[in-house]
């Protein structure tokens, strides 16, 4: 039961790398551009707001909250077919991936200039404090687990796709509790390069692979290893 804790574990893990990637502006860029960019690719990120000081091409009067909301989705999508992955369980996942987000901690620092072959750039620093999320969960689970073995009668006649699920809600319900009083690993400094990403239409912003780096950092391994 332990290894199936930890498989699942790592799979909420790997789902949590995400991304938001915006178009930014379309004139020569300041270091003031770069730093508002990349937080607000955060704030989007972990809130679905932001100040509105930077426009996106993608974003309306909702300020980014409808992009959020298409980004979650996309991400319990990508989820199904993964058996115990039932409705009710996409809507934890969801309820909890919302509620850690807004919990996520960073500051945006100083834009650095970049020469990226004759065009401007700026090496963006941002300072993140990963969210410990998964901190004593998987003992945390395993003693959820072992009562319900210990207290339900047919837990041995239930399907394989049923005690998965099982599994899965006592996942969610351990990963909300640690969400009630957050805690946080060491701050950890994360350098973006903001730049041109379409020369055709003379546009900055970061590319995936910096996206991924942001989102990578917001939450801490801690507790699968």
């Amino acid at each position: 039961m332990k290894k199936k804790i930890k498989a699942l574990s790592v799979l909420l893990a790997a789902v949590l790398s995400i991304s938001v990637l915006l178009c930014g502006c379309s004139h020569q860029p300041t270091d003031g551009d770069a730093q508002s960019y990349v937080k607000a690719i955060l704030d989007i990120m972990c809130t679905g707001k932001y100040d509105g000081s930077v426009k996106f091409e993608d974003i309306g009067a909702d300020g980014g909250s409808a992009l959020r909301y298409e980004m979650l989705n996309e991400m319990i999508d990508s989820l199904s077919g993964i058996e115990g992955m039932n409705d009710e369980v996409k809507s934890m996942f969801r309820d909890f991936l919302t509620d850690a987000l807004a919990k996520c901690k960073y500051s945006v620092g100083e834009a650095v200039r970049t020469d990226d072959n004759g065009a401007p750039g700026y090496d963006v620093t941002v300072t993140i404090e990963p969210l410990k999320v998964f901190e004593g969960a998987s003992e945390a689970v395993n003693a959820e687990v072992a009562e319900m073995q210990k207290n339900t009668s047919d837990l041995g006649s239930k399907s394989q796709e049923d005690l998965l699920t099982l599994i899965f809600k006592s996942v969610f319900r351990v990963l909300n509790k640690n969400l009630q009083d957050p805690h946080y690993a060491e701050p950890e400094e994360v350098v973006i390069h903001y730049g041109l990403i379409d020369k055709d239409k003379n546009l900055y912003g970061i590319d995936e692979d910096a996206g991924k780096k942001l989102s990578d950092k917001l939450f801490s391994m801690e507790g699968l290893e």
